[in-house]
């Protein structure tokens, strides 16, 4: 057989890989699944996302450092003259008070007057009522007078004629009930509406107290607002005129302290940008050291064994075939016995 041959053969064979992790989660692939040359088998993925985080981080903070703009102080020029406060003026606010006071007096003297008319039955629509209601009576007392007169003539066995003429004139007095019973109901709609009015009304008088209440203390606090902001003017006035009276005979010492102070930014910048890559290369340190088994060939993951622990560690074997054998029976009897290191020192791969 020529080397060709065997080197196809040995390309053909499965390949059984040791692995040794500190967590069964290291592991990446699963029975069945495809891998190529170079794919990730194992690697502490969440230790590395931790580490790369933190690297992303520190190199953040290190692009921010370097691009914080660190200003030269300038040199002082001379200072102007404060100039003087114009007089202190509140006559808007003292006007809108003003006014908003006689509003709240003229809301609350008509709510006064209105109160107790509004929360008493209108006198008309009451009248009106009582009088339908009477009417109603009277109408409910002929009729039974009549009712009563025709049975008295009925007992009586008085002439039909007589009777008719009777029972007509009930007719009419029913259909006056009918017509008083209708302008009660009217009477009663009308007091209802009248009375619901009057509420609304009310409560209309009533809002209108308290918006005057509420505009009133608005310009109340606009007045005192303006009273606070004139009082921290004429301050921040007094407070700068005493600032400049001092400043020109401290020009020169203050500038001279915010040159060092900028030659002492300078300097903790510089430290800081120290300590940062010192931190950046101890991660990359880190990160190197993390092991990463990679598929040293293409293939199919055929056969993971369960996992066992030993001193602490968790070891498989993961066997790599050139083909899927995942449907065939009996695969695993066929594979071969040979040996291969692989270059993770944790990990050890036969074929």
């Amino acid at each position: 057989m020529d080397d060709s041959a065997i080197s196809i053969l040995q390309q053909n064979r499965p390949l059984r890989i040791s692995l040794s992790v500190d967590n069964p989660s290291f592991l990446k692939v699963k029975v069945g699944q495809q891998i190529k040359q170079g794919d990730v088998i194992s690697d502490n993925s969440l230790e590395r996302s931790r580490l790369d985080k933190q690297k992303q981080s520190v190199k953040l903070q290190v692009d921010n450092l370097k691009g914080k703009a660190i200003p030269k102080p300038f040199e002082p020029k001379l200072t102007v003259g404060v100039k003087r406060l114009p007089p202190a003026i509140f006559s808007e606010e003292e006007a809108a008070i003003a006014q908003s006071k006689m509003k709240r007096s003229q809301s609350q003297s008509i709510l006064e007057t209105r109160t107790q008319l509004l929360n008493t039955d209108d006198p008309e629509r009451r009248a009106e009522s009582e009088n339908a209601e009477a009417g109603l009576q009277i109408a409910a007392s002929k009729v039974t007078e009549q009712e009563q007169m025709i049975q008295s003539m009925r007992d009586l066995k008085l002439s039909p004629e007589i009777l008719q003429h009777e029972e007509a004139e009930l007719k009419k007095v029913r259909s006056l009930l009918d017509q008083a019973n209708s302008t009660l109901d009217q009477s009663k709609a009308k007091l209802n509406a009248s009375a619901i009015l009057q509420q609304q009304e009310l409560q209309q008088l009533q809002i209108n107290v308290r918006l005057a209440e509420s505009e009133l203390q608005v310009a109340e606090s606009r007045y005192t607002a303006s009273l606070n902001r004139r009082q921290l003017t004429e301050y921040d006035a007094n407070l700068n005129e005493a600032r400049q009276q001092q400043q020109e005979n401290q020009t020169q010492q203050e500038y001279s302290r915010q040159l060092q102070q900028y030659a002492q930014s300078l300097r903790d910048r510089d430290y800081q940008l120290a300590q940062l890559n010192i931190s950046l290369s101890n991660i990359e340190d880190k990160l190197a050291q993390i092991p990463m088994l990679r598929s040293p060939r293409n293939g199919y993951v055929r056969r993971i064994k369960p996992w066992t622990g030993v001193n602490g560690k968790y070891i498989t074997t993961i066997t790599i075939s050139a083909a899927d054998f995942s449907s065939l029976d009996g695969g695993s009897d066929r594979l071969t016995n040979n040996t291969a290191t692989s270059q993770n020192p944790s990990t050890r791969a036969t074929r």
